[in-house]
């Protein structure tokens, strides 16, 4: 028994440690870590510790890594939903799955989520999406958590100091380490 504890024992490293307790202490984040690096890792921390009080939405770019991480956490035996605008189910839940998009009016109404993610937050630059992206960043309440997560963004202390303009306090959490290397 000792054995297959210790094997599936998974240790955050320190700067996902340093992640959690800021969103903890009510600090929004933006997390700056190459692919691989264990950037959902946070959030499962966040949702696994049950600090979280109300929902968290888990927002991704593509309805395919919407599928894929609902999939993954109901596998996991999360209370899960997803959105992704042609599917929609178990949206109350916990934690939901999303494209961005689906959550727009919710946040147009003020109804933001304990905690918003937006994973893939270089999304902001896209020339299509992108206004939605800096759109549901700028109209998430006060009340709302946001974690920025990505691996392509190279200035990630100008969106920190973008959100500090808008109000919300914000650090960043970078890392450079790969533990995953790139083929």
């Amino acid at each position: 028994m000792f054995a297959s504890l210790t094997t599936s024992l998974k240790l955050p490293d320190a700067w996902q440690h340093r992640a959690v307790n800021l969103l903890r202490s009510g600090q929004d984040v933006v997390v700056s870590a190459p692919t691989g690096a264990g950037k959902t890792y946070i959030f499962e921390l966040l949702h696994e510790s049950a600090h979280l009080k109300g929902q968290a939405v888990y927002t991704v770019p593509t309805r395919a890594l919407a599928n894929d991480k609902y999939s993954e956490w109901q596998n996991k035996g999360w209370n899960v939903g997803i959105a992704t605008g042609d599917l929609s189910e178990n949206i109350s839940a916990p934690v939901l799955v999303a494209t961005l998009e689906t959550q727009l009016e919710r946040l147009l109404r003020d109804e933001g989520p304990a905690v918003l993610v937006i994973d893939e937050y270089q999304m902001i630059s896209d020339t299509g999406r992108g206004a939605n992206y800096e759109g549901a960043i700028a109209l998430a309440p006060e009340s709302t958590r946001l974690l920025l997560l990505s691996g392509s963004v190279a200035n990630p202390e100008d969106i920190a100091a973008w959100l500090r303009r808008l109000g919300r306090p914000v650090e960043v959490v970078a890392t450079t380490e790969r533990p995953v290397p790139l083929e």
